[in-house]
């Protein structure tokens, strides 16, 4: 059977959805597994808990009202918001705006003891939100109250289990994030520059606590095994080996252009500035961090998944239900799993038993997905041959230039089954040359909240391939991730949503966005069908590979063989077993975000009818925003009756 996942386990693109928080706590802080804050629920529109009609209004403290919830709300923002300035900066374009007190630049803390920090400090507001009447607040506050509790509830863990995990990883961990955020930290004036060179000034620091951070957790037993470790110093190497030419140094100068009072004298002062920082502080920091994980190698511990440790099952539950915002145990998981895996086998199965299928299959492997109109002259011929050169100008349209014209044409063909998109611009940027080999195929950077109508999605060429562009850019862009993200930015929340994310129903709706639009490509109805259940059927796989390894302790050979019997070759499981070892739950945000979106939508059809317009609701999605699922559903229920 034709089954092509099988060929690409890193297929999936993970885009820094506020990956600033990644930076602080990778999986034990408040904001990364989870929490958010909704301010209202129901069809009709969002408005800020003091009923304000703008972000900036809600921030404005009085004395009259120092006990109310909005208050909570806004010093919650004030605390989390300004926990570093990293973070900050890609919260918050505007903070004389907000009433913000700026924090001092920082990439911020990285121990056992600031986690600790993260959890007294989500527990004082838990109390602080539980001395709150919840029957006093109006209804959409009493759904706020709800929401918090829940995020903070789930943020607090048990002390034993701060060394689980790391911030560093082969896909999405600190080494290859932080260069990307660095790259595009914008400049919009001088302050702005001076302030990413203290950040550069930082980062020995920073880097000495991840070092001795990695080092608890080896002295600890919890500590990467020696095959991840080889991976990640991979990607660090990578940043260090041609200084001269490192993308720190050469994206500088771009993003000076920005400021147009500068002198050529200051400009080229500046640049120097910037590249003995890289030299002397940059490079250095990730030397320091390669010399580490090398002296762990030798003392690695065995390649075990979570459940090898005391309350490793019990804290990789947490973490599932953490990042999928579902409330299923892990065993109905596994039951919705495998029963998504064997239908969409079945239908593949099936439709590929047509020679006409395969034919078109043979084309798609090399070509793509593309959509024809009167408008648009790009052929799937042009697709691959952009696709295939994404840096390339050689080529008479661009990887970008193409990308920028399919999300151009995703904007209007999505407009009759999605609520018009929010005005904003974008951008498609290509992965650094040095970056290539290391960081995930396509990745969407989420503005400022108060910034939102400027977006950038990178593309990576080495990994984004001719066959996979279309339904890449419908993940990051339109109908995914950024049409999702400014769509509700666009509708005033308060600061707290946007500051906070549900990775569950952000990678749900991007892969539920992804495999709609196939609907607007030029396939036959038979490719669309067969595209869909291939990728669902592959990240449900992935997701019960990952649950056998850290929850049920499957040690590599028992993953290898499972994965086998599905048609993996070797190399492909092997690839399969230590992305997943490395960061636990990986593709569940993706697999069981999607499933609970579906179940949702078919809630829908069932009270409003199977012929329904899906119009209404994927507005509901859009409007409520990011939230459990199960808080989604009651809110569904209500918007339905």
């Amino acid at each position: 059977m034709y089954l092509p996942f099988y060929k690409n386990t890193s297929s999936q693109s993970y885009r820094f959805r506020k990956p600033v928080f990644g930076l602080r706590q990778k999986t034990m802080s408040f904001f990364c597994i989870g929490a958010l804050l909704l301010t209202v629920c129901g069809c009709s529109g969002t408005t800020t808990p003091s009923g304000n009609t703008s972000p900036q209004t809600s921030l404005e403290k009085t004395s009259a009202a120092e006990d109310s919830f909005s208050v909570f709300l806004d010093e919650f923002f004030q605390e989390y918001a300004t926990a570093d300035s990293l973070s900050f900066h890609y919260t918050v374009s505007h903070p004389e705006e907000l009433n913000l007190e700026l924090p001092a630049p920082s990439l911020g803390q990285f121990s056992k003891e600031s986690l600790l920090a993260s959890n007294n400090t989500a527990a004082h507001y838990l109390t602080r939100l539980q001395s709150f009447s919840k029957e006093s607040l109006t209804t959409d506050e009493q759904f706020t109250y709800d929401l918090v509790g829940y995020a903070l509830t789930q943020s607090i863990l048990p002390e034993e289990t701060l060394l689980y995990d790391s911030p560093l990883g082969p896909t999405t961990g600190l080494q290859t994030q932080l260069p990307v955020l660095l790259a595009e930290y914008r400049f919009s004036s001088l302050k702005d520059v001076e302030d990413y060179f203290l950040l550069l000034e930082d980062m020995p620091r920073y880097f000495s606590q991840l070092c001795d951070f990695e080092r608890a957790r080896s002295a600890a037993g919890t500590g990467s095994c020696a095959e991840v470790l080889s991976r990640i110093l991979l990607q660090c190497k990578a940043f260090v080996e041609d200084p001269g030419n490192n993308f720190l140094i050469e994206s500088f100068r771009d993003r000076l252009t920005v400021l147009p009072d500068l002198t050529p004298e200051q400009t080229a002062e500046l640049c120097i500035r910037n590249q003995k920082l890289v030299f002397t502080k940059a490079i250095p920091a990730y030397e320091q961090l390669i010399e580490t994980l090398e002296g762990l190698i030798d003392t690695s511990v065995p390649a075990v998944g979570l459940a090898a440790f005391p309350g490793g099952a019990g804290y990789y539950e947490s973490l599932v239900k953490s990042n999928t915002g579902s409330d299923k145990s892990i065993e109905e998981l596994e039951l919705m799993l495998q029963k998504a895996l064997t239908e969409n086998m079945r239908i593949m199965a099936v439709l590929y038993q047509s020679k006409t299928l395969q034919e078109e299959l043979k084309v798609y492997q090399k070509q793509g997905l593309s959509m024809q109109s009167a408008s648009s002259d790009i052929s799937a011929e042009t697709a691959g041959s952009s696709a295939a050169g994404v840096g390339n100008t050689t080529h008479s349209v661009s990887a970008t230039e193409h990308s920028s014209g399919v999300l151009t044409q995703l904007q209007t063909r999505i407009c009759n089954d999605f609520p018009a998109p929010a005005e904003a611009s974008f951008r498609v940027e290509s992965v650094h040359p040095s970056l290539e080999d290391f960081i995930s195929p396509a990745f969407y950077l989420v503005p400022p909240f108060d910034c939102y109508t400027d977006n950038v999605i990178y593309i990576n060429g080495a990994k984004c391939s001719a066959e996979s562009l279309y339904s890449t850019l419908a993940h990051e862009g339109y109908p995914g991730h950024l049409y999702q993200n400014t769509f509700f930015a666009s509708t005033s929340p308060h600061p707290v949503r946007m500051l906070l994310n549900f990775t569950g129903y952000d990678e749900g709706w991007g892969t539920y966005a992804e495999l709609y639009s196939y609907q607007y490509a030029d396939c036959s109805e038979e490719l669309r069908r067969f595209l869909i259940a291939e990728q669902i059927a592959g990240l449900c796989l992935y997701s019960l590979s990952d649950i056998r390894i850290h929850y049920h302790g499957a040690d590599f050979t028992a993953v290898s063989a499972f994965l086998q019997e599905y048609g993996f070759s070797p190399e492909a499981a092997e690839e399969i077993f230590y992305t997943q070892l490395a960061e636990p739950g990986i593709y569940l945000p993706y697999s069981v975000g999607y499933l609970e979106i579906c179940e949702l939508r078919d809630l829908y059809l069932n009270l409003e009818g199977a012929d329904a317009s899906l119009l209404p609701f994927h507005t509901f999605l859009l409007e409520t925003g990011p939230a459990p699922f199960k808080l989604l559903k009651e809110a569904l229920l209500i918007c339905c009756q």
